[in-house]
């Protein structure tokens, strides 16, 4: 009875976060982008005044290279906030068939809680599953429960993808009396056998 995620991102290859960034990497990165756009600018109107394209490589190299900063800036800005578009979008929802257990509606669950809640609903199928095994009569021979992790296609990281629960029950024995012999206050007992 498995619990996953849904996502609406779709996935791009990341390297994942590096670690800590300073404040003074970031001005810097930012002081160089707002150079090369100065120097673009500049290149762009001596191009209007010659009117050629002596400057459209030019041009477009420093346009390439502001939007690599850019986008390093951003992910920068993301993984300082902690999510990356793809876990912000990350929903979970309970795809068995039981409808008494939660997340039957696609719902957002925080970072930090993730397992922990994936963890209590499927303890919420275990318990279940016993329950009805009582009530059917049956016994159990197996229960499990795991809980999946994947890695983000986007930002690299680690995170729970869901949880799986596996009941396996038998028909209880019955067990079987026998009448051999025996006096009448033997009867009715289990037959032993001594070797």
């Amino acid at each position: 009875m498995p619990i996953n995620p849904i996502t609406n991102a779709s996935p791009i290859n990341g390297a994942g976060k590096t670690g800590a960034v300073s404040e003074t990497n970031l001005t810097d990165l930012r002081g160089t982008i707002e150079r090369l756009t100065k120097e673009r600018d500049k290149y762009e109107k001596e191009q209007e005044r010659s009117g050629g394209a002596l400057n459209n490589k030019k041009i477009k190299d420093l346009e390439n290279r502001i939007d690599n900063l850019q986008k390093r800036l951003d992910k920068i800005k993301q993984e300082d906030d902690g999510e990356c578009e793809t876990c912000k979008n990350r929903r979970y929802q309970d795809e068995s068939d039981d409808p008494g257990v939660s997340f039957k509606n696609a719902s957002k669950i925080a970072p930090g809680a993730v397992e922990a809640a994936v963890r209590g609903h499927e303890q919420e199928h275990v318990s279940r599953n016993q329950a009805k095994a009582d009530r059917e009569g049956r016994e159990i021979v197996y229960q499990s429960v795991v809980i999946k992790h994947a890695i983000c296609p986007e930002c690299g990281k680690t995170y729970v993808s869901g949880g799986e629960t596996t009941t396996v029950t038998r028909t209880k024995p019955v067990e079987e009396r026998f009448d051999v012999g025996l006096e009448d206050d033997d009867k009715g007992k289990l037959l032993n056998i001594v070797a």
